[in-house]
Order: structure tokens, then C-alpha cells, then sequence
């Protein structure tokens, strides 16, 4: 049977780069994504949908168990928020940002927990936020806080099972987000990202492919024996 991955966000950025890299190892995907494209393909499928719907999920796994064996989840949708002190942000800002964040990730873990076999794995994207906080915003803070204690409990529930859950904890990567980001400080973009820049050891930001091996590595065999941990792929920003 074939291997079948679930992966959210996937339209673009990372990812999209992780159904580029799980399709070249032979894997068929599932790409669960509000902007979904409309093709569908032998070794692809797309869910148009929000990750926070239980139905979608639903659709998503069912469409996994027709292409193959469900044997991997990345749950990688995600939001940042727009930008602003918590007392000036609203209830519904909180709780939209927090859902993105972390009932996307609990009902893709909770899928797979259900769905898979034994060997099969989790990835959920966290964030160096998810280790610190961030002034202005704290709403994507607390949902990646949320997300990294989702995964350490999940994995203690899922090992004996033979089921992996780990978290992958991105720096700044060049993606969208980072531009609407760098446009929610007082400090003109470019200066803003130069500040970003300079702020990491590396002196760059990552690219979404830097962070789709390591998302990949976490769903392989190498790292068998890999369950529970937070990867940091942040050029170095967390030990500094």
C-alpha cells in the first residue's frame, strides 16, 4: 500500500515545500488548505476546507485511506495575527489566532492517533515563539506555547502505540508571514527586517525548504527513535 501524508497549509510556503519533498520520496499527499487547487493528481489530493472543521478533517483522512495507508500528519496551518499589545487586542482576535494555531493542530494529531498504524508519524509546526514571548503578538505565542505542550503530551500517548508526535520550532523564515510582520511595527519593513536579520546568530532568515527537511527527517525512519522533541530550525536564535 501506498504511504499517504496529511498536510495542512499546504498551498504555499513551507507547506508546499513539504508536499514538493514528500512527493519526490514517493509519497502520496493529501493537501488540506483553504486555498486549495483544484487539481487532483495519482499521487495528490486536495481538501478545500479550514483545518479547525472536524468535518474537514473527516474529508481529509478519507481521502488519505483512498489513496493509500495513512502514515503521516503535518499539521502546519497556521496564522500570526495582526500585530498588536494584548490590551489593545479583541476576544475574537485571540480566539481566531489560537484556533489556527492550536485546534488545527489537536484535531490533525487527534486524527492521526485514531487513523494510523503503528510506525506512523505527527509533525506539528511550533515556533521560536513557542519557547518565549513576543511582544505584540500574544495571541500566536500562546497558540504555539499551546501547540509544543500538544505534542509532548500526544507522544506519551502515542509511543506505545508505535505512533510518533514531534514539533518542529521554525526561526523567521522568508515566507508571507514574515512580510506582514515586518508591516506591523512602528519602523519601516526594510528596517524591520534588517533589525530581524541582525538579531539572528545566522544573519539570515531561513527558507521554507530548510525547514521541509527537517519536517521530513521527523517523518522517516532515521529518526525512529526521535518522539516528543521540538526541533529548533532557527539558525541558531534559541541558543542565543
Amino acid at each position: 500500500m501506498t504511504d499517504v501524508a496529511i498536510v495542512t497549509g499546504a498551498s504555499r510556503g513551507i507547506g508546499a515545500a513539504v508536499v514538493t519533498r514528500l512527493v519526490q520520496g514517493g509519497w502520496a499527499v493529501v493537501g488540506l488548505d483553504l486555498d486549495a487547487p483544484e487539481t487532483q493528481g495519482s499521487t495528490s489530493h486536495w481538501v478545500s476546507g479550514d483545518a479547525t472543521d472536524e468535518a474537514v478533517w473527516e474529508q481529509a483522512v478519507a481521502a488519505a485511506e483512498a489513496l493509500g495507508t495513512l502514515r503521516a500528519v503535518v499539521n502546519n496551518a497556521g496564522a500570526q495575527g495582526r500585530g498588536t499589545l494584548l490590551a489593545e487586542s479583541t476576544v475574537e482576535e485571540f480566539t481566531a489566532v489560537l484556533g489556527i494555531n492550536a485546534t488545527s493542530a489537536f484535531l490533525g494529531t487527534r486524527a492521526a492517533l485514531r487513523a494510523m498504524p503503528e510506525g506512523g508519524a505527527v509533525v506539528n509546526l511550533a515556533s521560536n515563539a513557542g519557547s518565549r514571548g513576543v511582544p505584540r503578538y500574544g495571541p500566536y505565542v500562546a497558540g504555539k506555547h499551546a501547540v509544543i505542550g500538544l505534542t509532548r503530551t500526544a507522544a506519551l500517548e502515542g509511543a506505545r502505540r508505535g505512533i510518533r508526535v514531534n514539533a518542529v520550532a521554525p526561526g523567521p523564515t522568508q515566507t508571507r508571514i514574515m512580510d506582514a510582520v515586518a508591516e506591523s511595527f512602528d519602523s519601516p519593513p526594510e528596517e524591520t527586517m534588517r533589525k530581524l536579520v541582525a538579531a539572528n546568530p545566522s544573519r539570515r532568515f531561513g527558507e521554507p525548504d530548510e525547514i521541509a527537511d527537517a519536517i521530513v527527517w521527523l517523518l522517516g525512519p532515521h529518526s525512529s527513535y526521535v518522539t516528543g522533541a521540538v526541533l529548533a530550525v532557527d539558525g541558531g536564535l534559541t541558543a542565543a
